[in-house]
């Protein structure tokens, strides 16, 4: 609760302090949800790509374009995999 001047029935300092200290918080938390619903998204986009790309090779009957695509797409979740960690640990 916040407290007030008794003479004047203001908030005092400390009062106003806390209520931007908790607005705060409440922004970071925010910030973070947002954060994370981003990397959820995108981390489901890069995989559906991945995917696509996998079904794709699959498809060819060139051995060494299939072998290509496979390791690009590895390549690619293994980029993503580390990004999204780190992109995560940084949001804790």
């Amino acid at each position: 609760m916040a407290s007030t001047d008794t003479k004047t029935g203001v908030p005092t300092a400390d009062a106003a302090f806390e209520q931007v200290k908790e607005l705060n918080g409440q922004f970071r938390g925010a910030g973070r949800r947002a954060g994370t619903l981003y990397l959820d998204a995108w981390e489901k986009a890069i995989e559906q790509t991945t995917e696509f790309q996998l079904e794709v090779a699959g498809m060819t009957q060139q051995e060494w374009l299939k072998n290509l695509v496979e390791k690009q797409a590895d390549f690619t979740r293994q980029i993503t995999s580390s990004y999204t960690r780190t992109a995560r640990s940084l949001l804790k």
